[in-house]
């Protein structure tokens, strides 16, 4: 499934994720590129990062937990930052509330906000 995923995402966008996902994190790249069409998605695991920390002792998920998620789509034309975040936030509700994903850290653009800055 991955693998099918993985071919589809790199002919209609770039796409930069871990060298072996885990099933979190295939399934939020399955969820991104179904809700959101992105011409660009970036996700790193950075659970590694907060594996000592005191509010992740204990938890069933410390490999899989803290994700960092950039995102390309005109999905986001015409949206405040807040929306985009609760749009992306609700769409990985199960993974927050249920498969243990305790962080993510966003940056959703629109394709002409990045040609802005190049």
């Amino acid at each position: 499934m991955f693998k099918q995923l993985l071919r589809t995402m790199t002919t209609t966008a770039k796409l930069i994720h871990s060298e072996t996902p885990g099933p979190i994190e295939i399934s939020i790249l399955t969820k991104i590129q179904d809700s959101f069409s992105p011409t660009y998605l970036k996700i790193v695991n950075d659970s590694y990062k907060h594996a000592h920390h005191a509010g992740i002792r204990g938890a069933t998920n410390t490999t899989e937990s803290h994700f960092n998620i950039e995102i390309v789509s005109s999905i986001f034309e015409g949206k405040t930052l807040p929306t985009r975040h609760r749009l992306v936030y609700n769409l990985l509700d199960d993974e927050i509330k249920h498969k243990g994903v305790h962080a993510l850290q966003l940056r959703t653009k629109t394709e002409s906000e990045i040609n802005k800055t190049i």
